[in-house]
């Protein structure tokens, strides 16, 4: 399963590349029966695959050999509702791509086995056919030749070894009607009522009763929850008669009306019961009336999911969620509102209520303690653990559906490598001190996420059992500008690195190689800002000779560089990039700086 559980078509194609088919497809299964679904089965999925990229994820489908398919869960219990005894020949297809490159999966696989189900003699369900005139066909929902039955009808009278039976009652009154079903060395019990009225029904026990819990604006829906009655002979049915206070009428079951305007209306509903084969015999007549407030505030609201990916065998978990407005004039950020939610699965909903209009930004982070809390960073919508690179929300102020956050996760692997550091505060705060609770993002060599803490309140940081490999230190904190660390590569020789610190104020976090007044001496300008296709770099007088120049992504990835003199004025050419946020990284031999550019189009 995928971060999002879509039921999908399954992607039937050969591995791409020279690695060798890593996935593993299986599942086993039970036959669970409930009352409603004799020939229910329960699939657990146990498919593994090893070897894949750090952000991929497993598709799964499943054809059930009765000619349905459906996807199906990574992890926990999927079911299916066969319609017979089996056999079923039943196939599990298994699909696993990397994120960054889904087009190309990174491995398929199959799994075929033979799925049987019987007749059971418990989770038995009677249904109940009405005839008129007292004579009523009661009608087990699973059969079967391996079966014998046993009916008691409730007024002395017996029927057995029959699946379906019918009988007619001489007087009027309620009845118990009892099913004793053997089969397969088990013995269980159904039973249903009934109550036959003769031709006389009791209107006392038929209430008149309606609700109207949702708006939308001007507009309310109405529920009928009159009293419903099935098995009386005659059969009734519900005729509603609707008044709304307005003078607006109608004749639907569950209707909805839009008011001209606010205010305070007394809605009318008379229920009629009839007779089912004759509408014009009205048995009974019931009337309620009910007072609503209509407001005339239009439904506002920002609504998504949180995925996390099924390999990682997490059932249950629960979020905090941000709602998160950042003024880049100002550098002012403000998380106006937040919401905790659990979910299984892999999946689970958020929703922020009432909001004005304007551009948002979501982060969600699983809550201390619960399974995850370790594993899943904090991300923001869609998939970002950098604010810089998270999908900005646009709300008009109404309803805003899918903005979804799909969980990152590092991996699991170890090895013998430790690295270390701390975050202080930097000049403008008095006494340096630790900068506690501050996200460090641990990266590879790509820049991608491998493992995430938090510094303690001392503001240190540690990560440890690492395997052998190249990584950078990236303290990640809204709206706080960040270098990252220097590469270090942990081998055989070498296998711990402390003294990774940094420093931090209100506008960067910078490597604490960098001194502390470093962080606060600007050494440009840069405009215009938001750019489009040209921005002017204008250098400070603290600054001479040659500045080296980079821009880059939120994740490092170098777009452009070049070489330029402080004598004059810098023009870069930034025509052919992408609208989006971006850093200019500028550094001479005893400072640099990084500047955030916003690129419009």
């Amino acid at each position: 399963m995928k971060k999002l559980l879509f039921t999908f078509v399954a992607i039937l194609f050969a591995f791409i590349g020279n690695a060798q088919n890593a996935c593993n497809a299986s599942f086993t299964w039970s036959q669970t029966p409930t009352n409603f679904y004799p020939y229910q089965v329960s699939v657990t999925n146990t498919s593994t695959y090893a070897g894949a990229p750090v952000y991929s994820y497993a598709y799964y489908n499943m054809s059930w050999g009765d000619g349905t398919t459906s996807g199906i869960y990574g992890s926990g219990v999927s079911t299916h509702n066969y319609s017979n005894t089996g056999p079923h020949t039943a196939t599990l297809y298994m699909t696993v791509v990397d994120s960054l490159n889904p087009n190309t999966p990174y491995c398929t696989d199959t799994f075929t086995t033979t799925i049987t189900t019987i007749v059971a003699p418990c989770n038995t369900v009677i249904n109940t056919t009405n005839n008129g005139g007292g004579s009523y066909t009661f009608t087990a929902n699973n059969a079967g030749g391996a079966l014998t039955y046993s009916w008691d009808l409730g007024d002395g009278s017996t029927a057995g070894n029959s699946a379906s039976v019918t009988h007619t009652y001489a007087n009027a009154g309620t009845y118990t009607i009892t099913l004793t079903i053997t089969g397969g060395g088990t013995t269980c019990t159904s039973s249903t009522n009934i109550s036959y009225q003769n031709g006389v029904v009791n209107c006392a026990n038929l209430i008149a009763s309606f609700n109207s819990n949702t708006q939308n604006g001007l507009t309310v829906y109405f529920s009928n929850t009159s009293t419903t009655s099935f098995n009386t002979n005659p059969s009734l049915t519900r005729v509603p008669h609707w008044n709304f206070g307005d003078g607006g009428t109608s004749a639907l079951m569950n209707p909805s009306h839009t008011y001209i305007s606010a205010g305070t209306y007394t809605v009318q509903l008379i229920n009629q019961w009839v007779d089912s084969t004759n509408p014009s015999s009205v048995y009974c007549t019931d009337t309620v009336h009910q007072t609503i407030t209509v407001s005339s505030t239009a439904a506002n609201y920002i609504t998504g999911g949180i995925y996390w990916d099924s390999t990682l065998n997490i059932s249950t978990s629960s979020f905090k969620v941000w709602l998160i407005t950042f003024d880049t004039a100002t550098n002012i950020i403000d998380a106006i509102d937040s919401v905790t939610t659990s979910g299984i699965n892999g999946q689970v909903a958020y929703t922020f209520h009432n909001l004005p209009a304007g551009i948002y930004r979501t982060k969600a982070a699983v809550v201390n303690g619960v399974p995850g809390a370790t594993v899943m960073a904090p991300t923001y919508h869609t998939s970002s653990t950098y604010w810089g690179n998270a999908t900005l929300i646009n709300h008009g102020g109404s309803i805003t559906n899918y903005k979804n956050i799909f969980m990152q996760a590092g991996n699991s692997t170890s090895g013998p490598g430790f690295i270390a550091g701390n975050v202080t505060m930097g000049a403008g705060k008095g006494t340096a001190t630790g900068a506690p609770n501050l996200l460090i993002l641990l990266r590879d060599a790509s820049n991608q996420m491998v493992k995430f803490t938090y510094t303690d309140a001392n503001g240190d940081y540690s990560f440890s059992s690492l395997p052998l490999g190249t990584y950078n230190i990236y303290p990640e904190n809204m709206p706080q500008l960040t270098t990252p660390s220097s590469s270090m590569t942990i081998s055989s020789g070498n296998t711990t690195f402390n003294g990774i610190d940094f420093v931090k104020n209100s506008v960067k976090i910078v490597p604490k190689n960098l001194a502390v007044n470093d962080v606060n001496v600007s050494i440009c300008s840069v405009h215009p800002n938001p750019a489009k296709d040209l921005v002017t770099i204008t250098w400070n007088s603290n600054v001479s000779g040659n500045v080296n120049i980079s821009m880059v992504d939120i994740a490092g990835r170098i777009l452009l560089q070049t070489t330029a003199t402080t004598s004059a004025a810098t023009s870069i050419n930034i025509g052919q990039i992408p609208a989006g946020m971006y850093f200019l990284k500028m550094a001479t031999d005893h400072i640099q700086e990084t500047e955030k550019l916003i690129i419009q189009k």
